[in-house]
């Protein structure tokens, strides 16, 4: 499977995510179209439906402040 993300949240950010989660998936990264002067990055993410649901689950606790 294959999912796009448009984050303000940096790339560091997302690896250090991506390795909490423990995801067995490949991101790639790249800059986005600034949104009113904040900095935007494109994440591609590829691998199994249930490996990008536990990685995205991590995301949004983590982002959530949970």
């Amino acid at each position: 499977m294959r999912r796009e993300l448009i984050t303000a949240i940096p790339p560091d950010e997302i690896e250090i995510i991506l390795r909490k989660s423990g995801a067995k998936i490949e991101l790639t990264i790249s800059e986005a179209e600034p949104f009113h002067g904040m900095p935007r990055y494109r994440v591609l993410l590829e691998g199994a439906d249930e490996e990008i649901e536990k990685f995205m689950d991590v995301l949004r606790l983590a982002r959530a402040g949970g």
